[in-house]
């Protein structure tokens, strides 16, 4: 997941860093009248399609992996040879709807 952190996340870093060896009894800072001010982190949805692709793509190479036997890889290379190799449309949509 990607997070994208915004506002006062750089003066909280700064004041962790700079009070590693400090005094610890530091009284913390009272925001303005009616100004509440935090910190936000926001998660976005590129990081969901990046998990969803590499799934897919582990999906993919283990069924690479697995491999055909030779007998098979003959007679695919022979049909494609020959010009009459063609894939079944419901192993297409199966694979589709199982995620390859």
């Amino acid at each position: 997941m990607d997070l994208k952190i915004t506002r006062n996340y750089s003066i909280y870093q700064k004041t962790v860093n700079s009070g590693k060896g400090a005094d610890k009894n530091i009284p913390s800072p009272v925001p303005a009248e009616g100004k509440l001010r935090s910190d936000e982190i926001c998660i976005s949805s590129d990081g969901v399609k990046k998990q969803e692709a590499a799934r897919m793509a582990a999906g993919i190479a283990s069924t690479m992996r697995e491999g055909a036997s030779p007998e098979r890889i003959a007679q695919l290379k022979q049909q494609v040879a020959a010009g009459t190799y063609q894939v079944p449309a419901e192993l297409v949509a199966r694979r589709l709807a199982n995620g390859l």
